[in-house]
């Protein structure tokens, strides 16, 4: 589990990176463990890449958008949050893209092979596809 804590006037926040049954959740708190953001990965290198980037975007919204000791503790969280799920969708946008074009690759390229093979096969070793019943 990877945690790095972050304050921002009194209030206390932590980021954090852990591995969740078969995947990984990366998430972002306030003091009291209320989750402001949360975010699930099936892949190792994408939620650590994800939490890399998290953690700049933290920083750099911080420096940003400097608040005072009497900002409104809810409306800050749900700015920060909102903040963090737009670059998380974009970063999902761009992953999601590779992981497309890399599995239609794979179907364009097996389905050659499937065609080259079945000019090999007779027509009474065809076996449909049967739902089992």
């Amino acid at each position: 589990m990877k945690v790095k804590t972050y304050k921002n006037g009194k209030n206390g926040y932590t980021a954090y990176l852990k591995d969740l049954g078969t995947g990984w959740e990366a998430g972002f708190t306030n003091g009291s463990n209320k989750p402001i953001f949360v975010g699930n990965f099936i892949h190792a290198s994408e939620a650590n890449e994800w939490y890399t980037l998290m953690n700049d975007e933290i920083t750099k919204f911080n420096k940003k958008f400097t608040v005072g000791a009497n900002c409104p503790t809810p409306w800050y969280t749900t700015f920060i949050g909102g903040h963090l799920y737009k670059h998380y969708y974009n970063f999902i946008n761009r992953v999601l893209t590779q992981h497309s074009r890399r599995y239609e690759q794979m179907v364009e390229r097996e389905t050659k092979k499937y065609r080259q093979l079945n000019k090999n096969w007779y027509p009474g070793e065809k076996a449909p596809f049967l739902k089992a019943s």
